[in-house]
């Protein structure tokens, strides 16, 4: 009892610091641009601003150079909100994007691409070149300048550059579990999250495995902090929430991206399954966008943002009747890595398809 109180007393506290972070206007933006040379699109903001419905608490402006308004006769309101994302991105965090990565914008159905094929070249989005050094950057509101307008209709041909790894995704066994000492903590990894507004996802895994000393390989898909608002005070939500966004395997972007729609991935929770779909060349889990591809990667664990919290599928099939569509590949689960997830009745994945991703 009181390790519960204590629990819901850390969330609370995280939640309450979530609601504190400063946000700034875009009137705010508008004056930062003026002072800085780039009064178009300052004038451009201004004017938007009464239109724009600004819900979240956190943007990042990609601001166009003025010779690229002067070639442009009129701007249209959804050219803007294409530069514009409801999110602060730092220029740490677009570097670490992999090639191909789709970022949302405020533009409804539209997503910029990350072209920049590697560290060492210049950040490019839609190949456009962007500046590495924000003009500003509060945490909160994040303004990049641009040499031009982005394309809303830009495209890239065929998939990831990057190769895909093994997708049978498979578990390791207990013998080859990985090992860690007790002096190994979760502060790289959950500081990454908190750093990237997922600061309650943060806590579940590293109160999760808390002094455990083997751990198996996991994808974690950390829907941001905003979402969890309406969670607050539940704890069993919190633990149903952690369990179904948490997968028995590793799945990188570069794997996670070349998924065929219709792909079905299992979780710890019992029952549910993320399938994977596409909107407008969008990639969607459960109908939910990744906003931070591989937000943190490592040997052991890799970290997915995701803008809300992963509903049940909308129509569900046995996973019976899927096989037989479809190859199926299966992991056999350690019994220390059953210790921490659900007490599930057999140990047997084969049978029971607990633990399974179908292409």
């Amino acid at each position: 009892m009181a390790s519960s109180i204590l629990v819901y007393l850390l969330l609370f506290s995280l939640l309450s610091l979530s609601y504190s972070i400063p946000s700034s206007s875009l009137l705010d933006a508008a004056e930062i641009l003026s002072d800085t040379g780039f009064a178009s699109m300052a004038v451009s903001l201004e004017l938007a601003s009464q239109t724009l419905s600004q819900e979240t608490r956190s943007l990042t402006i990609f601001a166009p150079s003025e010779a690229s308004f002067q070639q442009t006769a009129q701007i249209p309101l959804s050219l803007l909100e294409y530069h514009l994302l409801p999110h602060a991105f730092s220029s740490q965090s677009l570097k670490s994007l992999p090639y191909g990565a789709k970022i949302s914008t405020l533009l409804p159905g539209h997503s910029l691409i990350v072209t920049t094929s590697n560290l060492y070249q210049r950040m490019t989005i839609n190949n456009v070149t962007v500046n590495d050094s924000p003009i500003f950057d509060d945490g909160a509101l994040v303004i990049f300048t641009i040499e031009k307008f982005f394309d809303p209709y830009f495209r890239i041909s065929g998939k990831s550059r990057y190769p895909s790894s093994n997708l049978g995704c498979v578990l390791l066994k207990r013998n080859d579990a990985i090992q860690f000492s007790e002096a190994y903590s979760f502060d790289k990894v959950c500081g990454t999250l908190r750093s990237k507004g997922c600061s309650v996802m943060a806590s579940l895994l590293d109160m999760q495995f808390l002094g455990l000393g083997e751990r198996p390989v996991l994808t974690l898909f950390a829907p941001i902090d905003e979402a969890m608002y309406k969670y607050t005070g539940n704890l069993s939500d919190y633990s149903s929430i952690f369990r179904s966004h948490l997968v028995p395997c590793k799945i990188p972007w570069s794997d996670l991206v070349n998924f065929d729609d219709g792909t079905v991935i299992w979780t710890y929770a019992k029952g549910f399954t993320i399938n994977v779909t596409r909107s407008d060349e969008m990639l969607l889990l459960n109908d939910v966008p990744v906003v931070f591809p591989d937000l943190y990667y490592s040997d052991w664990l890799v970290v997915h943002g995701i803008r809300e919290v992963l509903a049940a599928p909308k129509e569900t099939e046995q996973p019976a009747q899927l096989s037989s569509q479809v190859p199926m590949a299966t992991a056999r689960v350690s019994e220390s890595s059953m210790e921490y997830g659900n007490n599930f009745e057999e140990d047997d994945p084969i049978a029971h398809y607990h633990f399974s991703v179908f292409q």
